[in-house]
């Protein structure tokens, strides 16, 4: 099974009479000099080939889509035909075909003009190295892209960008933008990146949504087994959103330079369990018929990916030497938000802890040779990064919970975080990291991060966990963590604050 995080959609028909009378379809009203608007239809009887049409006032003379699919010669354009651009008195302006998905207009830059072309949903005829997951497929219920595969820009800078669909009566759309108007199919994004990050679901799937205050997390439920779980999902959905807010006192809090107030979640069914995380929307595949790994797999992507819109959206580091920490926290925060809400139990939280966790970590050949420090080597060193740093932070929480009385935890670090930095441009650094663990325990842990996190000692986590009052060794490389019966109300307060009980102490 592998696992990635990371980082994203969209469809396409339209109708060459407005090319020749240069209408905006986003409400018929002309394109202000920094307006760009798409239209994009997609037919369900032939759902594989979209076309769209971009109407808009050039920047400079190059067209272009977003970094990606570097495997392949053409980029994302491998999968773009007919590229044809018009301006607003129909006259055919000629297109140069550049490399790396770029095209050059030849033409003046002082016209509105009219851009089409079509997009072949081919994406799974290719072998992707992070999967599908984060590109663009078709199913039974509908299409999925991400914008970075469906969207030809121009300029580095938009404000306004308008993105109108026209489907068939049946389909619905799922995007993370907000409609231009109540009941109809136009959107705005805000700015490329908002544009390209997107992921959307458009045909007969369900979707449903979870608000609180000013945040909206959408889930697209895009095939008819997961359908079937609708219930299980909004349980999940509902549980983790209320744990999250709960732990840090409030909903992500996006910066100033890159605003968002939803996600969007795609949850369709595949050959494998895989997910991915474009901008701030997710995408998860489950295993048709999978079994309880593959399930707790889906559910643990979608977890990990949705604490980021705290830790690493809300609040990020200054640079990659704390990668341990963003991803190696998140993993711990994870688990314990899948026992809060019931999904896992004492013994499966363990079981994950010692046979998945531990053993990515123990057979990671970064581990005694590579510092957790190295935060670009984290795809590489998977175990040394997400799951070292996962222990450092049990370590920590059980070094702070044993010296407080449980009065302190991890958690109290994570709340101040996001109460400093949240909705800022302002960025942590390791050496605030270590201070506030220190003062959270009261106890110098400069030797400890010398030793496990700038240097390379392998993280004798069965020592933390045996303090906690849990039954903890190795066994020929295996971690192996039993509950002791006799524990003193100390140290049962500490192992319901590492499974998941928030401490509200400030």
């Amino acid at each position: 099974m592998k696992l990635k995080f990371k980082t994203a959609f969209i469809i396409i028909f339209m109708s060459l009479s407005t090319v020749f009378y240069g209408q905006n379809n986003t409400g018929n009203k002309s394109i202000q000099d920094d307006e760009i608007s798409y239209l994009i239809t997609v037919d369900k009887n032939n759902q594989k080939v979209a076309k769209v049409e971009v109407s808009f006032s050039p920047k400079d003379s190059i067209l272009y889509m977003s970094s990606g699919a570097y495997s392949l010669p053409k980029r994302w354009a491998t999968f773009v035909h007919n590229v044809k651009v018009f301006n607003t008195e129909g006259k055919s302006i000629t297109v140069e075909e550049l490399s790396d998905a770029k095209w050059k207009m030849h033409t003046s830059l002082n016209e509105k003009l009219i851009l089409t072309y079509d997009v072949h949903l081919d994406h799974e005829d290719f072998k992707w190295s992070s999967g599908i997951d984060g590109v663009a497929y078709s199913n039974e219920l509908g299409v999925f892209y991400t914008g970075r595969t469906l969207f030809i820009l121009n300029g580095k800078e938009r404000k306004d960008i308008y993105i109108d669909f026209k489907l068939n009566n049946d389909w619905g759309i799922t995007t993370p933008w907000n409609k231009k108007d109540e009941g109809s199919n136009t959107f705005k994004a805000n700015g490329i990146s908002d544009l390209v990050d997107a992921m959307i679901f458009v045909g007969n799937h369900k979707e449903i949504s979870f608000k609180r205050d000013d945040f909206e997390l959408i889930f697209a439920l895009g095939s008819e087994d997961i359908i079937a779980q609708e219930e299980e999902f909004r349980s999940l959905a509902n549980g983790v959103l209320d744990y999250y807010i709960d732990l840090f006192g409030g909903i992500p809090k996006s910066k100033s330079d890159s605003p968002f107030s939803k996600t969007v979640v795609v949850i369709s069914s595949s050959d494998a369990t895989d997910g991915e995380v474009v901008g701030n929307n997710i995408s998860v595949l489950i295993e048709k018929n999978a079994g309880q790994f593959s399930k707790t797999i889906s559910r643990f992507i979608f977890a990990h990916e949705f604490f980021h819109l705290w830790n690493g959206k809300s609040f990020s580091p200054i640079n990659e030497d704390t990668e341990w920490f963003k991803e190696g926290f998140t993993n711990y925060y994870t688990i314990k938000a899948l026992h809060h809400i019931g999904f896992l139990n004492d013994e499966s939280y363990l079981d994950v802890l010692s046979n998945f966790f531990y053993q990515r970590y123990n057979s990671d050949n970064g581990v005694g040779e590579l510092s957790m420090t190295n935060g670009d080597a984290k795809h590489d060193h998977w175990g040394l990064i997400y799951g070292g740093g996962m222990f450092v932070g049990i370590s920590q929480d059980i070094i702070i919970r044993n010296a407080t009385s449980n009065q302190k935890s991890i958690d109290n670090l994570l709340r101040g975080l996001y109460k400093k930095y949240g909705g800022s441009n302002q960025s942590y650094s390791i050496e605030e990291l270590i201070s506030e663990m220190s003062e959270l325990s009261g106890i110098d842990q400069t030797d400890f991060f010398k030793t496990y996190v700038f240097g390379t000692k392998k993280i004798p986590i069965e020592d933390y966990l045996t303090m906690a009052g849990l039954n903890a060794q190795i066994d020929q490389g295996s971690l192996k963590i039993f509950m002791n019966e006799k524990v003193n109300q100390d140290q049962k307060n500490l192992i319901n604050g590492m499974f998941g009980k928030l401490n509200r102490n400030e």
